[in-house]
């Protein structure tokens, strides 16, 4: 079939600026990004020198700052996508039972999502820093006056209790949204085959919730290897490097060192991993989905 001009002026003016946008906010930056590191390069100074992989032999042979930087997120990020999901899916089912608070309960739990990322992190810090042991104080509750952003072992718990807190309730939303949307008559009918309320879990509410599943998985484990803006309000990595993912050593790296060129390297490699990690997710989860 062929078309016509106003086809075409149609395409261009609704699809044209979604295009434009996509190209200068996602594709051209990731285009700069590599050429720029393949330079060693401030990010200020109009004299870059060309040194080819230089900058990606030496993040993977000498730069041990960066493997800890890897093996924190790729930690964090294991439970965080685990706990976040699980959390949130006990959130839905909760909801979504009969309770006469069922409102509020979502409102309370989706609130946090609402609070800037940078803010919940510097109300956090206070509270973890001053409130809780003052608490711990009043109640005479030893394990409250530990300061858990002070010690390098437990300060990576404390930012994992954040993520927690702010991101199980956006993905309980799209939970919600999955439970809703499953026909009530495949539970009427497992009822009357005896199906107790932990086999219609598994047998129906797991399976037909594979689609949700999937896009939870999506967001939170690409969430968690680009955490930044509340590990730099919370821990700023710290104490010392314990809790430095790779999207603030990224920042750091580019911007507090002047080292362009550098960043610009471990942020190709942060893009690959975050694409090979939800490409391996989603094929996993898509072929375990079930038509309704």
């Amino acid at each position: 079939m062929k078309k016509n001009k106003k086809y075409w002026l149609n395409y261009g003016l609704f699809v044209g600026p979604i295009l434009c946008s996509f190209f200068l906010f996602y594709l051209l930056p990731i285009i700069l990004g590599i050429g720029y590191s393949l330079y060693d390069w401030n990010g200020i100074s109009n004299a870059k020198k060309f040194v080819g992989l230089d900058n990606y032999i030496k993040l993977f042979t000498g730069d041990k700052n960066y493997f800890a930087s890897l093996i924190f997120t790729f930690k964090y990020a294991f439970f965080s996508v685990i706990l976040t999901n699980l959390l949130a899916m006990a959130f839905a089912l909760w909801v979504t039972g009969r309770l006469k608070s069922s409102v509020w309960m979502r409102t309370c739990f989706f609130l946090p999502n609402v609070i800037c990322a940078v803010v919940a992190g510097m109300l956090w810090k206070f509270i973890l820093n001053q409130a809780v042991p003052q608490l711990g104080k009043i109640t005479g509750i030893s394990i409250l006056g530990t300061k858990l952003l002070a010690s390098p072992q437990t300060a990576w718990i404390a930012v994992l209790i954040v993520s927690l807190w702010q991101g199980a309730g956006y993905n309980m939303i799209i939970y919600i949204a999955g439970l809703l949307s499953i026909d009530k008559g495949y539970y009427e009918s497992a009822a009357i085959d005896g199906a107790g309320r932990i086999q219609r879990f598994f047998k129906i509410t797991l399976p037909l919730m594979m689609p949700s599943i999937t896009i939870c998985l999506f967001n939170t484990i690409a969430g968690a290897f680009r955490m930044f803006d509340m590990n730099l309000s919370l821990t700023d990595g710290g104490p010392g490097r314990a809790t430095q993912g790779m999207a603030l050593d990224v920042f750091k790296t580019a911007f507090s060192e002047n080292r362009m060129g550098y960043g610009s390297a471990k942020a190709m490699i942060l893009l690959i991993i975050v694409i090979a990690v939800t490409f391996i997710q989603t094929g996993f989860t898509k072929k375990r989905e079930v038509e309704m």
